[in-house]
Formats: C-alpha cells, structure tokens, sequence
C-alpha cells in the first residue's frame, strides 16, 4: 500500500514537472512569435542591438534593414560614437586603397559613417547648449556671487563643471589678486598711486578700475584727483558702468 502511494506521488510530481515544462516552451514560442514578428518593435528596436550577433538566438529576430536601426542606440556616449568613425575612416580607407575594392562594402561602411556623424553632429550641438546654460546658470548678468557656485557643481554634468570650475577658480584668483591689489594701492600717497594706474590704463584700463573699486570711495577719489582729466574720466565711466 506504502509503495502504491510512493508510485502515485512520484506519477504526481512528473506529471507536474511535465506541465510546467509544456507552460514554459508554450510562453517561449508566444515570446518567439512576438518578437520575430517585431510585436512593439521588441525585435527591431528592443533585442537586435542585444542579440543580432549571438548564433542561433538570432535566428527569432525579423529582418531589419541596418539603415534602420537607430544609431544613438549603439553608442553610449559621444565619444565612443568618435572612435567607432575613426575606425570606420580607416578600414574605409584601407579597403578603397586595396587592389579588390567591393563597392558594395564601401558603400556600406560610408553609409555608416555618414549616419554616425549625423549623430556625433547632434550629439555635440546638445553638448554645447548644456554647456551654455551651464555658463549662463554661472556667469549671467544676474548670476549670484561667484563665490556661491563654488558650492553649485555638483548638480550639473560633470565634463561642464570641470570646465566651468576651472573658469570660476581662475575668476575667484584673480579676484583675489585685485583686492589685494586694491589695499596695496590704498595705502599708497595718492600722488603715486595715481602716477602708476595712469599708466596701466594705457592697456589695462579694466585691470585699474578692478583696482580703484575694491578701495573706499575717499582713496579711489584721492587717487583720481591726482590723474589727468581723461584718464579720470575713462576710469570714472568705466566704473560707473561695472558697478
């Protein structure tokens, strides 16, 4: 009797194994069906970048012209996309240099090239307006104090922040340097101050009124009393307009 019910339950979990493989071959062959009849585009556009180069698994992908993949789906990042055309560029120039050119191939490799610049091109125009805003976010007219984005980089793409960063720490730099500038010339007689930062406005009439603005308004006045009127009123007008 023990055995009888030893014989069923080993019958009982067969027949189960059997079901649950008949389910799982049922579910692959729908799968199947779907994608090689590009259901969604789950052929085309979700499995042929994935699978299109594994044997036999290719086999269930519809036919799909390479003209219509889309590019920016083989690329990851611009520069991968720059080193596959280089690549290209010399295989294409190596088979047309070669005694046995098929036009064909050629032709094909060309194509290729062509849609993967048309990529590169969009792809470096989206970087750059990036970049723009980035700067704008930075450097606009109504941008708060440099000094606050020192905080700022972080949130933005980081090939921009290195870039940018590197701008606002040489601006922070070299504001730096005009303040010191601007104590060192404060402390100076009028007279003398004013003898040199006449003439670096020659050349660097920016430079002096960076100067002239990080002193008290009694100094930087005191100073440009001693100036020549035109130089005075260049330095005057120019600071006016900075400030």
């Amino acid at each position: 009797m023990a055995s009888d019910n030893e014989e069923e339950k080993k019958g009982g979990k067969l027949v189960s194994a059997l079901i649950v493989f008949i389910i799982i071959i049922v579910w692959l062959v729908i799968f199947g069906v779907l994608v090689k009849f590009d259901v969604g585009g789950l052929g085309s556009e979700v499995l042929y970048p994935v699978i299109k180069d594994v044997p036999l698994i290719n086999s269930i992908l519809p036919e799909v012209e390479e003209d219509d993949v889309d590019v920016s789906s083989q690329y990851t990042s611009l520069a991968e996309a720059r080193q596959k055309i280089s690549e290209l560029e010399k295989k294409l120039e190596a088979y047309e240099s070669g005694n046995t050119a098929d036009m064909d191939y050629i032709t094909e490799l060309e194509n290729e090239i062509a849609n993967l610049k048309v990529y590169k091109d969009n792809a470096e125009a989206f970087e750059q307006r990036v970049l723009e805003f980035d700067e704008n976010v930075v450097f606009g007219e109504r941008a708060p104090d440099i000094e606050e984005y020192m905080k700022y980089y972080e949130g933005i793409s980081p090939d921009n922040a290195s870039i940018i960063y590197e701008r606002v720490l040489e601006q922070h730099r070299y504001s730096e340097k005009i303040k010191a500038q601007g104590e060192t010339y404060g402390k100076m007689e009028p007279a003398a101050a004013a003898a040199i930062l006449q003439e670096m406005t020659v050349g660097d009439l920016d430079l002096v009124v960076g100067i002239l603005s990080e002193m008290s308004s009694s100094k930087s006045s005191a100073i440009l009393a001693e100036m020549d009127v035109d130089a005075a009123a260049q330095i005057t007008k120019k600071m006016t307009y900075v400030e």
